[in-house]
């Protein structure tokens, strides 16, 4: 056994075991139900129409798929910081390696999202703060500040974190399905579910098609799963496999929690994209019924009247305004404190547990694997994400600017779920199934292609964007395994065909997508040299034939 192995085994043993299986299904929920309802229905909407209902839907079975195949594994070996740690048990360190860094990226990101979301929310109360667009310096030092009181929170250990975060699921989950009541009670125009505007507006050519539930074709229904904040707002199912290790019942509260969290977030949300475009106002608004491309801000980035900028900055509570429910306007913007710091919650520890276990494969130093004896918790983690998430505000300044970075860099760490699974089965029969998936044989495969649709979906030039980081995490891994066998040179070499040849199709597959991408359909940003249509035949041979080869 390696020395990371030995000692990332002993620190696994120090962490405290306090959460039961009510404790990783909130946390999975507090995940779930974060910035993601405040903002996404208004963003879907602005890109898909009414369409964006099967955004949801489609969204959200993907990564109950997805989630699907990693209730198996999670009960199979609860670790904390499980997800960064299934690649390399499957396939190797240069596959473990990819998908730790792009894990990585996701999860210390997710903090900051959920501290603009508040500041955005505020911006409204506490001037230069945000400007409608992007955060201003002033509310940059505002998120900083609330992303450095849940580090102390964090900092206090998993029992306080665990129930603080449980009480303010119980509030995230209440008030969402209490908005929707209310609103479809006093406002719900079934005219808004197919009205069509097609033409120019103050300058603004809006071109629709025959259809107003889906004014503007498939291509923006897909597209709005990976960038409107559908697959992000789903994606807190992971919380349950990341403090698993955490867990007194972990093969019995992992598959639970994992399941149970996404199926709930599925109904919630799509009630509350429903409730959402059977509210809107267009005439209120200042724009034409079924104008919902006018929503999104204009090339210079500013909105055609100051109420589709109040709409942006507020959505549900702006609407909660415009029809007169004023008691839960006030309740929305009080909850545009929780809902995101709940997540931001969980996500600071999550963070902090995936560069713990991205060190207990040995990919980072062991110091990252000390956990601290009193608090029972590895403290330079938990720094070091909180340093890394205040970074992100620089070239991502606003929640719509970091949502879709954040999706596509976790659902292509999802990319190794299936293949895991699969490979798992084959090669280590012996280890105990809690939850055995049935029908593996198809649902892993459908979770690969799933999570590859929605990497595809997330458009050009943020596939590249992505590659571009994950392949800066290769030099990182270079340079960091030379040193390391510089100073032992009985270390495996790196260069070795043995060390790379299960996980040489990783970067093959990134640089693939990328390219896929970029010649691939115009509505989502590519060239359109060679269009892969959505459930193309192309597009699933590639996914299938990587599949093989994982």
């Amino acid at each position: 056994m390696a020395e990371e192995e030995v000692i990332a085994e002993r620190s696994d043993r120090k962490l405290r075991m306090s959460l039961n299986t009510w404790d990783l299904l909130f946390l999975s929920l507090g995940g779930i139900i974060g910035s993601g309802w405040l903002f996404a229905a208004y963003a879907a909407s602005s890109i898909a129409g009414p369409a964006a209902i099967l955004s949801w839907i489609i969204g959200g079975v993907i990564v109950l798929i997805i989630a699907l195949n990693y209730a198996e594994l999670g009960a199979m070996i609860p670790r904390s910081g499980a997800i960064v740690r299934y690649g390399q048990y499957s396939h190797g360190n240069l596959a473990g390696y990819f998908m730790a860094w792009a894990y990585f990226l996701s999860a210390v990101s997710v903090p900051a999202i959920e501290a603009e979301a508040v500041v955005e929310y505020a911006s409204p109360y506490i001037s230069n703060l945000y400007n409608g667009v992007v955060l201003q310096p002033l509310g940059i030092l505002f998120a900083a500040l609330l992303m450095v009181f849940f580090f102390f929170l964090n900092y206090f250990g998993i029992r306080v974190m665990g129930k603080t975060n449980t009480g303010m699921t119980w509030w995230k989950l209440i008030l969402p399905l209490v908005t929707i009541l209310l609103l479809i009670s006093v406002r719900f125009d079934l005219a808004n579910f197919s009205s069509i505007f097609s033409g120019t507006y103050h300058g603004v050519s809006v071109i629709s098609s025959s259809s107003g539930f889906m004014p503007y074709g498939f291509a923006p229904v897909m597209s709005a799963v990976a960038t409107s904040g559908i697959v992000f707002s789903f994606l807190g199912f992971r919380q349950g496999l990341d403090y698993g290790g955490e867990s007194k019942t972990p093969q019995r509260s992992i598959p639970i929690a994992t399941i149970g969290s996404v199926l709930i977030g599925i109904l919630v949300y799509v009630l509350l994209q429903v409730a959402f475009i059977g509210a809107i106002n267009f005439h209120s608004l200042g724009i034409p019924d079924g104008a919902w491309a006018l929503l999104q801000a204009n090339s210079s980035g500013t909105f055609i009247t100051h109420s589709i900028s109040y709409l942006n900055g507020a959505p549900f509570a702006s609407i909660a305004s415009s029809v007169g429910l004023v008691m839960l306007t006030y309740v929305l913007f009080a909850d545009a404190y929780v809902s995101p710091s709940g997540t931001l919650n969980v996500y600071l520890g999550t963070s902090m547990r995936t560069l713990y276990g991205t060190a207990a494969l040995g990919y980072l130093p062991s110091s990252m694997l000390k956990v601290d004896q009193k608090r029972r918790i590895p403290v330079m983690p938990l720094i070091v994400s909180l340093i890394v998430g205040i970074v992100f505000f620089a070239p991502f300044p606003s929640w719509y600017k970091l949502v879709g970075f954040i999706t596509s860099a976790t659902v292509f760490t999802y990319l190794i779920g299936g293949p895991a699974l699969r490979s798992l089965r084959r090669n280590a029969k012996e280890l105990k199934r809690p939850f055995k998936l049935p029908g593996s044989s198809i649902l892993a495969p459908l979770a690969f292609i799933g999570a590859s649709l929605v990497v595809y979906w997330s458009g050009w030039p943020l596939v590249g964007d992505l590659a571009i980081a994950i392949f800066i995490g290769l030099v990182v891994y270079v340079i960091f395994f030379l040193l390391k066998q510089k100073n032992d040179p009985t270390r495996q070499k790196i260069h070795t065909w043995e060390f790379v040849k299960s996980g040489i199709w990783v970067p093959v597959y990134i640089l693939v997508l990328s390219a896929e991408s970029f010649l691939g359909e115009t509505a989502l940003g590519g060239s359109n040299a060679c269009a892969i249509s959505v459930g193309s035949h192309n597009g699933h041979n590639c996914c299938n034939c990587f599949l093989l080869l994982g």
